[in-house]
């Protein structure tokens, strides 16, 4: 995985985009969540607060924020026993 694509999912997941967009774009995020590519910033969220927006059926939101885990190593691959 390339960490531009990672820092392009985190983009959604702080925006609150990838809870209003439909099919692979938000489980692609999600994907991203569970492997703990990207993690909680717990420091931000203190700090700012939660991230709050509109979900795609209309509901307010709040979660927190995010940020690309330091320590996932992008230069392996999953598929060779990597992160």
């Amino acid at each position: 995985m390339l960490i531009k694509e990672a820092e392009q999912a985190l983009e959604l997941i702080n925006s609150g985009k990838w809870l209003q967009l439909e099919g692979a774009v938000g489980r692609h995020c999600n994907d991203l969540l569970e492997a703990k590519v990207i993690i909680k910033d717990e420091q931000a969220t203190t700090e700012h607060g939660p991230v709050t927006f509109r979900d795609g059926y209309g509901r307010f939101v709040k979660q927190y924020r995010f940020k690309i885990n330091e320590d996932y190593d992008f230069d392996l691959d999953p598929e060779e026993g990597g992160n």
